[in-house]
């Protein structure tokens, strides 16, 4: 067909999703797909993959929607994320698998991330190593912008070195991540030559998105944002991603105490790490919301803080490599995990005393064939306040000061699968400074799809 007609095709077929068109949008893609279109195959993943609403059967079951859909209705902030039905999966996976032969790099990306879960698609390393690089070689901007993050703290001299230009190339690709990060080492000279009146006017385009880097130092002034020269990377070594999996290794944490098993694990995240998290969800962070005993979700005086869910469609490879360091301290698969939640506590907001165990209606017992309860909860600190936000065990009479980069692990079920009381805990008012925290809750067994 001619790739003009197709052009048309697929800018169809994206109008008729924007108008919630699904079914026609899918037939178009269809007949896009049956002729070998990458992009036709991507969308048609998309569709599958990405939990949409207006999809959702009302009455719903387990039986039909997967091992561990639930009998209610999720959230407009979709909190509880319930895994589209297997034979979804099945076919999205498919699609992505297609449009990765045909050279698209989005779907080869997308694999690369949905490995590191380890259901959809199998994890090999070496597999994950080619994708990544193929992305990076693609100017793929979320590829590079986890390169960038990757080689600046675990790569050798020449990696590390050029791991600035790849943010440099991710943020001209379109990376917003990358321009925060970018700006950043621009302003402290971390692995490049300082140059403050430029990250001035990159920390200022980042502000505006709500990205939470430092002020512009005004007495430097303000020059052109964009880079003098064009970014030059591209060399095997500079993408030899062969080494992947260290950045999910953790030396062994310090017990704190015993009745519920609670660890702490010092500078497991380093800065750019941190900030690297915060960035990704920061622009989309919305007021929290709690679960009542009824399994209502609303919100309440209890939780005053904003956060961002990390769904499937939002993770980039960098971020799950990191969550299966958390999940790490956790001594469980990733796989058992809820998405991961990122939060922030400005100055008098609080997470008052809870346990972090899910009502009834709000999981499915092992028993049913579901994943059960809550097992252990993995907090990483990304930002420390300046003072207060502790977070406070009252049961324990311990008091963490939270220090940035630091992950801490404890127990929300006893070893007979009864609640843990001692995992009672709060978020203490935050008094001075920002506190940004994000966190993976575990379950019992295999909880995630994708």
């Amino acid at each position: 067909m001619n790739s003009n007609l197709q052009q048309e095709q697929l800018a169809q077929a994206k109008q008729l999703l924007s108008t919630n068109q699904i079914a026609e949008a899918k037939s178009l893609l269809q007949v896009l797909a049956n002729q070998g279109n990458s992009i036709a195959h991507f969308e048609l993943a998309n569709i599958l993959l990405i939990q949409n609403t207006d999809h959702s059967t009302p009455d719903a079951t387990p039986a039909n929607q997967g091992k561990n859909a639930l009998p209610v209705k999720a959230t407009e902030k979709r909190q509880f994320f319930e895994n589209p039905p297997d034979e979804d999966i099945q076919r999205g996976m498919h699609h992505l698998r297609q449009a990765e032969q045909l050279g698209y790099p989005p779907a080869v990306y997308r694999l690369a991330y949905t490995s590191l879960t380890e259901t959809a698609e199998a994890l090999n390393w070496n597999t994950l190593a080619e994708r990544m690089a193929f992305c990076c070689r693609a100017g793929h901007p979320n590829a590079l912008c986890d390169a960038a993050v990757y080689f600046g703290r675990y790569g050798n001299p020449e990696q590390q070195r050029a791991s600035t230009d790849m943010l440099e190339l991710a943020a001209l690709n379109g990376s917003i991540v990358a321009m925060a990060l970018l700006g950043e080492r621009l302003a402290s000279g971390r692995l490049c030559k300082a140059d403050p009146a430029r990250a001035n006017s990159i920390l200022a385009l980042s502000r505006d998105w709500n990205m939470p880097v430092r002020e512009p130092d005004l007495q430097y002034g303000f020059t052109a944002p964009e880079p003098s020269r064009a970014p030059a990377i591209g060399t095997h070594t500079e993408f030899d991603f062969s080494d992947l999996q260290q950045v999910e290794y953790l030396t062994d944490g310090q017990i704190l105490h015993s009745a519920n098993q609670l660890l702490a694990f010092n500078n497991a995240l380093s800065r750019e790490e941190c900030l690297y998290i915060q960035c990704l969800g920061a622009p989309n962070l919305e007021p929290s919301i709690v679960v009542d005993e009824n399994g209502k979700s609303q919100l309440s005086a209890e939780r005053s803080s904003h956060d961002f869910y990390f769904l499937p469609e939002f993770e980039q490879v960098y971020l799950n490599l990191l969550q299966r360091k958390m999940a790490h301290a956790a001594k469980l698969p990733l796989a058992n995990s809820e998405q991961l939640t990122m939060l922030r506590y400005l100055p008098g907001q609080e997470f008052r005393l809870h346990r972090d165990n899910l009502p009834p209606n709000h999981f499915i017992a092992l028993e049913n064939g579901g994943s059960g309860q809550r097992l252990r909860t993995v907090i990483a600190y990304l930002q420390a306040p300046d003072s207060g936000g502790t977070t406070n065990f009252p049961l324990l009479s311990l008091e963490l000061r939270p220090e940035q980069g630091q992950i801490v692990c404890f127990d929300n079920l006893l070893s007979d699968g009864k609640p843990c009381a001692t995992s009672l805990h709060a978020g203490t008012p935050v008094k001075q400074g920002v506190k940004w925290i994000c966190t993976l809750w575990m379950r019992q067994e295999t909880h995630r799809a994708l």
